[in-house]
């Protein structure tokens, strides 16, 4: 039996998903892909045999040890495939924020190496945790905000506004933007590049329809030890993990699957996941010009995540069993 991984060892896994769409384990690694160390990936739901199968099978690769030392020769593994060499780093922030400002953080730790007068110079992250600073929030109000929030909502705005922050979110197939420009707590989110193969584009296609999903995330006051609450806007989605009234049945949306250290972009890159390949459909179209649909409030979606929470609470995340007869 190989020696237990320390959880400060720093690992990078393929971007691409490699395990059966429509499994719990390929809804599990679009959660602890993510990660950079073996901690990280098992507070984003990996077990420890996870881990340890994913680098046997070539879709994680451990990096340095976490006291900058580097590996023996005979732990070194070999390198992914080609088109996994892209690996997606969020930023994550530790449970324990008030220890770390979350506005240091970059949104990208990959690094790129070029080669000049026969030398490898490493070009780090440091100028894009630069521009990220430089990001203006002075028009913000956090006015009686407790600290926590204030730290990490500004360092999720710094990171999704940045230029480099604009750029990943283009590459993976998501866009940020704040509803109300003062305030921090309400985005509006359109997830693209929907799974071309999948049954939610076809249906988005027949309707004529833009290949985007419309979603609201909203951040109580206890973030990031709260969970953001999230819902659908546009269209209307029937079936899989969405309710009656654009509630989105999802374990890390409730309080007993929160992970703190899940970042914004993490999150829509997750729900992304579930909607390519949870089953959902169009139920409606609505209204095309505004891109709304009228029952579609947030006072109803509310009530469909207190159902789902009490769900979640009961034991029951794995099957739903529990709010498979809610209607909301």
């Amino acid at each position: 039996m190989p020696p237990k991984l320390p959880d400060g060892t720093q690992i990078s896994f393929c971007a691409e998903n490699p395990k059966r769409a429509g499994t719990k384990a390929h809804e599990r690694y679009e959660r602890y892909k993510l990660a950079k160390t073996v901690a990280e990936a098992i507070e984003f739901g990996a077990s420890r045999s996870d881990i340890t199968a994913d680098i046997k099978n070539g879709y994680c690769t451990k990096l340095e040890q976490s006291n900058g030392e580097k590996r023996p020769a005979d732990e070194v593994l070999l390198a992914p495939p080609a088109k996994h060499q892209r690996v997606q780093h969020e930023a994550s922030e530790a449970a324990t924020v008030g220890e770390k400002s979350a506005s240091t953080e970059s949104p990208c730790e990959v690094k790129s190496e070029t080669k000049s007068e026969g030398k490898s110079e490493v070009k780090s992250d440091t100028q894009s945790v630069t521009q990220s600073e430089n990001v203006d929030l002075s028009f913000v109000k956090l006015d009686g905000k407790p600290m926590k929030f204030v730290k990490r909502t500004m360092g999720e705005a710094r990171r999704l506004l940045s230029p480099e922050g604009l750029a990943e979110a283009q590459r993976s197939g998501y866009n940020f933007s704040l509803k109300d420009k003062d305030n921090l707590s309400k985005w509006f989110v359109q997830l693209k590049d929907l799974n071309p193969d999948g049954k939610l584009a076809a249906d988005l296609k027949k309707h004529g329809l833009d290949a985007c999903i419309d979603l609201e995330i909203i951040l109580p006051d206890g973030f990031p030890m709260e969970p953001p609450f999230a819902r659908v806007l546009y269209p209307q989605l029937r079936g899989g993990y969405v309710f009656e009234r654009g509630g989105i049945c999802f374990e890390p949306l409730t309080q007993k699957g929160w992970v703190p250290s899940m970042t914004l972009p993490a999150l829509a890159i997750a729900i992304k996941g579930i909607f390519d390949y949870g089953e959902v459909r169009v139920g409606g179209v609505g209204d095309k010009a505004t891109r709304t649909v009228m029952h579609y409030t947030e006072e109803g979606a509310r009530k469909d995540a207190s159902a789902i929470s009490a769900a979640h609470r009961g034991g029951e995340s794995s099957t739903y069993g529990s709010i498979s007869h809610y209607k909301s």
